[in-house]
């Protein structure tokens, strides 16, 4: 079966090193280095602090998170990683836009679906700190997603730059209480070309900048 034909019956499918691995660290470094500064700056220079272009810690859908939408560096990478997409699942994408977050130790994602402008999503894994954990007890620990597919749930391990592709406002997806320190993730949407919804930018002028609704 073909990652299409398998999407296709199956509405997700894992994409092991949907990132090289050599720049997964960067990554990783940038998320937990962008969430000190905004801390640093809500802290210290409060009146500076915007939500919209910053990002914040006041995730509704997650708990102890930081979240960005539209970040330039994952915006941009959501543009150059869509033929990679349309590859694996035979589809035609709009590049609508990137939403990143840093969990913390007792992270909860709701079990949900998405909004139009996640038709086709990508959630990747860009590092964590499992240093606390007893590998004896979990080996190989990794945060696992969920996905309602076919029946059934899912429970999908991803590696750091391994992705899951899915159809996010098809299937539900959520992730049980998170045992380490940190975790960064990073999701990817898209629209189909001339599909359903055909949003692009998710309604904003450009990529790269927060929304403007």
């Amino acid at each position: 079966m073909t990652s299409i034909e398998y999407f296709k019956e199956n509405k997700y499918i894992v994409i092991r090193n949907f990132i090289p691995t050599d720049t997964v660290p960067l990554y990783y470094e940038y998320c937990k280095m962008q969430v000190q500064s905004i801390d640093y700056k809500i802290t210290n220079f409060k009146n500076s602090y915007d939500e919209k272009w910053d990002g914040k810690f006041t995730d509704t859908q997650a708990t102890n998170v930081f979240s960005k939408y539209g970040d330039i560096l994952m915006d941009s990478t959501l543009k150059l990683l869509t033929y990679k997409a349309e590859e694996y699942t035979g589809l035609k994408l709009l590049p609508n836009y990137s939403y990143w977050r840093l969990y913390e130790k007792g992270s909860i994602l709701e079990k949900h679906k998405d909004r139009p402008s996640c038709e086709i999503s990508a959630t990747l894994n860009l590092g964590a700190n499992l240093s606390n954990i007893d590998t004896q007890i979990y080996p190989n620990y990794q945060w696992p997603i969920f996905v309602s597919s076919n029946g059934k749930d899912i429970p999908i391990h991803l590696e750091p730059g391994d992705a899951m592709i899915y159809r996010g406002c098809e299937i539900e997806h959520w992730r049980d209480e998170f045992i380490g320190l940190n975790n960064a993730q990073v999701f990817f949407h898209w629209n189909e070309k001339n599909g359903p919804y055909s949003i692009e930018n998710d309604g904003r002028p450009l990529l790269g900048i927060p929304s403007v609704s």
